[in-house]
């Protein structure tokens, strides 16, 4: 999962051309559901203050705890 910051969230998503979250998308509430409803299965990262490059290394390098078995 990757979970930066809401705020940081909204201001990415403001600077790209199309919205990957549709009209009327509430990114606080939307990350409250996310930090405490969702079970930590797998590989959490915050990418808050990451680059894409350091988020690609960041999770090939957590990829043995990303795994998830069932």
């Amino acid at each position: 999962m990757l979970a930066p910051e809401a705020r940081v969230v909204a201001e990415r998503e403001a600077g790209r051309g199309k919205s990957g979250y549709g009209v009327g998308w509430r990114g606080e509430a939307l990350d409250r559901v996310l930090r405490e409803e969702t079970p930590r299965v797998g590989l959490w990262l915050d990418t808050t203050r990451q680059s894409v490059d350091q988020t690609v290394d960041a999770v090939l390098d957590g990829l043995e705890r990303a795994r998830m078995t069932g």
